[in-house]
């Protein structure tokens, strides 16, 4: 009997632990949350959503399960979300100009904006935003890097380049990245990934591309690799270069071979430019097979109607592109709907034009 409660009681922290491993989000409005704030002293965490985004779907799956973003959460923040298109949500997304999903706003104790995240960030950088935030946002080391003689706490000067990110002063932005490289050589503080990949994002011309694709060298399981990754890609398909985007694909499969949103970006970008169609239909397939929602799956299933409209098999692509709405609500994902609806309706005109005897489509 005393081994079983042991196990039990083992059992019951094991949970306890998980539960507690997590953001753990108050079920209240935003009016609720603030007087939250003020009676238990804590700052505002307010997750601007939509049901279709699926980097909000990533950042709930990755991010706020995370045991020590759980922890500063919890620790400092009334934390709420909010869908940016039921009920206040639509009315406080156009107050706070909320124009990308995920949005996370964060309020101090008053209700007033301190700091927001717009995207996507993993476990480590979520961590360092929500303290941040809770030391007063970006804004209060600003003061820090533009003084006369300027901080050389390299982390102060991450903070500024995001904040300048944001507020599109690209320039300021740019430099103060340059900065954490110059001032962190050795990445004793592990910033060197963010701020290199910052650089590349921000730059232009050749010292992009030699950026990113040093990045990418530097640090391939960044969070920013697919993005720099995905940017090579269509610049190699611009500049003609289809032989040095499929050996990036293929090497890109090796070490990310669950990325499905990477094998659609690379299958419709070749069905655009109508090269290395073999090699698309196969990455389209594979990102068919990985969607990780309905959308996404329509979405990859209608970059492979487009790769076999391209090779002559109308009817097999507008065969696939009814699949592919069949997966969608016209009314909920409508933006999308209407895209492949108007893909549909491509397909069927050129299968009308076809002239009397001629093959629809060549196998």
């Amino acid at each position: 009997m005393t081994i079983k409660l042991a196990a039990i009681a083992m059992a019951l922290a094991a949970i306890s632990t998980v539960a507690s491993a997590e953001v753990h989000f108050r079920d209240v409005s935003f009016a609720e949350a603030k007087a939250l704030a003020a009676k238990e002293h804590k700052a505002i965490m307010v997750d601007v959503y939509t049901s279709w985004c699926v980097w909000c779907k990533t950042l709930d799956r990755n991010t706020y399960s995370d045991e020590n973003v759980g922890k500063i959460a919890d620790a400092k923040f009334i934390a709420v979300k909010i869908d940016a298109e039921k009920g206040e949500g639509k009315t406080l997304s156009k107050e706070w100009k909320v124009n990308g999903y995920p949005t996370i706003i964060f309020f101090d104790e008053g209700g007033k904006e301190v700091d927001r995240v717009v995207g996507y960030e993993d476990a480590a950088r979520f961590a360092r935003s929500l303290e941040t935030a809770a030391a007063g946002g970006s804004k209060a080391v600003i003061g820090d890097v533009e003084k006369a003689h300027p901080t050389t706490d390299s982390r102060k000067w991450l903070v500024a380049a995001n904040y300048y990110a944001q507020q599109n002063e690209r320039d300021k932005a740019l430099a103060a990245f340059r900065k954490v490289l110059a001032l962190d050589p050795e990445n004793k503080h592990g910033q060197n990934a963010e701020a290199l990949y910052g650089v590349g994002f921000l730059s232009a011309g050749e010292e992009q591309w030699k950026t990113l694709s040093d990045a990418l060298t530097q640090f391939p399981n960044e969070v920013d690799a697919d993005q720099a990754n995905m940017m090579l890609l269509r610049h190699e398909f611009d500049e003609k270069l289809p032989n040095d985007a499929a050996k990036r694909i293929d090497q890109w499969a090796m070490s990310h071979p669950r990325d499905g949103v990477t094998f659609n970006f690379f299958a419709w970008t070749a069905a655009q430019h109508g090269v290395l169609l073999d090699q698309a239909e196969a990455y389209a397939k594979r990102a068919v097979i990985l969607a990780s929602s309905p959308q996404e799956k329509a979405g990859a299933m209608d970059t492979q109607a487009e790769i076999l409209f391209k090779t002559g098999k109308t009817s097999d692509a507008a065969n696939i592109e009814t699949s592919a709405l069949a997966f969608l609500d016209p009314a909920k994902d409508k933006k999308l709907y209407t895209e492949l609806m108007s893909q549909k309706a491509k397909f069927d005109k050129a299968m009308a034009e076809v002239p009397a005897g001629t093959a629809a489509q060549n196998h």
